[in-house]
């Protein structure tokens, strides 16, 4: 093990091919959503859905050096696949429903759970 994967948790690459291989798996289940309800949307939602949530579980783990300037990478990643998990819910609520409002109504909570869940996060002990 490097110095530098021992400080930061697993390697970039590493981070990589476990995305790469999240993505196929969300793909996948994509194609199985789409064969069940024969619409495309569907699927693209789905594949949002599993992806995002895949991004922000992850965040945690992502270690990294402590940068006084902006968010972390771990917290962009994090308010990232909450984001597009919230679009991908968002978007399959409507092609069920056909309601805008309903949908504008996932959006803002996805919103408010992006600044919920960072400040919980990032909380001083």
């Amino acid at each position: 093990m490097t110095e530098e994967t021992s400080k930061k948790g697993m390697s970039p690459r590493t981070w990589n091919a476990v995305s790469i291989g999240v993505f196929l798996i969300a793909i996948a289940l994509g194609i199985l959503i789409y064969t069940s309800t024969n619409d495309i949307f569907d699927a693209f939602w789905s594949i949002l859905i599993a992806f995002g949530a895949y991004m922000a579980l992850s965040s945690p783990f992502r270690k990294e050096e402590v940068d006084s300037f902006g968010p972390s990478m771990s917290d962009a990643i994090c308010a990232g696949g909450v984001l597009l998990a919230g679009i991908g819910a968002s978007g399959l609520l409507y092609s069920f429903t056909g309601e805008v409002l309903y949908t504008a109504v996932v959006i803002i909570v996805i919103v408010a759970l992006v600044g919920i869940i960072l400040s919980i996060k990032n909380r001083s002990l």
